[in-house]
């Protein structure tokens, strides 16, 4: 695979994971009532990642640094999203 056709996979997949993420968050509020934070961080992590494959994709021409800098705050916001989901467990299992 080239390039492009990798970047269009891979805004493919970013965008598919910031839907998943909007579509878990709004069902969590409709099955619990509760806006759990996990859903959002998580899907402002992907969606830094897609809106950049997106340019990618696109043809923008981007330097290394803006691009180790973007993959680097959105895996930082994802690994955030785990913690915050673990510690809501944490939280739900310290109740019960």
């Amino acid at each position: 695979m080239n390039d492009a056709a990798v970047n269009i996979v891979n805004c493919f997949f970013c965008w598919s994971i910031v839907a998943l993420a909007l579509f878990g968050y709004f069902l969590t509020i409709k099955r619990t009532g509760e806006r759990w934070p996990f859903w959002v961080v998580l899907a402002v992590g992907w969606s830094l990642l897609a809106i950049f494959e997106t340019l990618l994709a696109a043809g923008a021409n981007i330097a290394k640094i803006q691009i180790i800098t973007v993959w680097l705050s959105s895996y930082l916001l994802v690994m955030a999203s785990l913690l915050i989901l673990f510690l809501r467990f944490i939280q739900l299992k310290s109740r019960s």
